[in-house]
C-alpha cells in the first residue's frame, strides 16, 4: 500500500498537469482536509513537487503552477540556450547609446571614469514570452560602428563575426533579487510573487582586456543557471 503522501503526490501532479502556470494551488490546511491527511503530509508531497520545479512556493502568498524551466549553462548565451532547448529566440532592443562611464561601470570595465561606453538594453523572449533582461555595457573604443548594426541577436556572435572578438568570461556573480516594478511589468510577472535570479558577468577578450560588462535579470519561475566545474 502506498504511503498517504505518495497518493497525495499522485493526485497533485494530476491537478497541476491542468492547471495553467501561475494558478494557485489550495492551502496546505485545506489539501490537508480535502484528502483527509496531515499538513504535514501534505507539505511533504508539495516539497516533492517543489524539488521537481513542477510548483513554486512563496513565503506569505501561497503555492503556485511553475511555468517550464530553461536550463541556462553560465557559459553559454541566451540565443544558444533556447536553441538547446527548442525554442524561438526573439530579442527587443529597448535603448542602445553612448554614455560616460560611472564609477562602478569604470571599474569593471578597467578604464578611466568619464570614459565613453556603449550602453545597451535588452529585452529577451523565448517562444514569444519575456525570460530576461540584459544591461550591457561596452567599451566604445573596442566596437566602433556597432550601434549602427542589428543587435537583436547575440552580443557574443556579433563580435565574433564583425570585430573578430572571442570573449571568455573574467568574472560572474549570481544573486536572487526581486524584480523592480519596471521590470517586473516587461518580464509579466508579478514583483510580490516571482522572484528573479541575477547575474552579473564581464567578458575579456583573448589579450585579457575586459570590454563587455552585463548584467542580466532572468524570471525566476522559467530559468535555472548551471555552472559547470572542472
Amino acid at each position: 500500500m502506498p504511503a498517504k503522501y505518495e497518493a497525495v503526490l499522485q493526485d497533485l501532479s494530476q491537478r497541476i498537469a491542468d492547471m495553467t502556470p501561475g494558478e494557485r494551488l489550495p492551502s496546505e490546511q485545506q489539501l490537508a482536509k480535502d484528502f483527509d491527511v496531515s499538513a504535514m503530509t501534505v507539505r511533504r508531497a508539495l516539497q516533492v513537487l517543489i524539488d521537481a520545479k513542477r510548483v513554486i512556493g512563496i513565503r506569505g502568498r501561497g503555492t503556485f503552477v511553475a511555468q517550464p524551466t530553461v536550463s541556462k549553462f553560465v557559459l553559454a548565451s541566451f540565443t544558444e540556450s533556447m536553441r538547446a532547448a527548442g525554442m524561438s529566440a526573439r530579442t527587443e532592443v529597448l535603448s542602445a547609446g553612448l554614455n560616460r562611464a560611472g564609477k562602478e561601470v569604470a571599474e569593471r570595465l578597467e578604464i578611466e571614469e568619464g570614459e565613453q561606453v556603449i550602453s545597451l538594453t535588452r529585452l529577451r523572449f523565448g517562444d514569444g514570452t519575456p525570460l530576461c533582461l540584459e544591461y550591457s555595457v561596452l567599451r566604445a573604443d573596442q566596437f566602433p560602428g556597432i550601434l549602427g548594426l542589428n543587435l537583436e541577436g547575440s552580443l557574443y556572435e556579433l563580435l565574433r563575426k564583425r570585430f573578430d572578438v572571442e570573449l571568455s568570461r573574467a568574472e560572474l556573480r549570481i544573486t536572487a533579487v526581486m524584480a523592480s516594478a519596471e521590470e517586473a511589468k516587461l518580464l509579466g510577472i508579478d514583483p510580490q510573487a516571482i522572484p528573479c535570479i541575477k547575474a552579473r558577468s564581464s567578458s575579456k577578450q583573448t589579450d585579457g582586456l575586459i570590454v563587455e560588462d552585463t548584467i542580466s535579470i532572468y524570471r525566476g519561475d522559467r530559468y535555472e543557471l548551471i555552472v559547470g566545474v572542472s
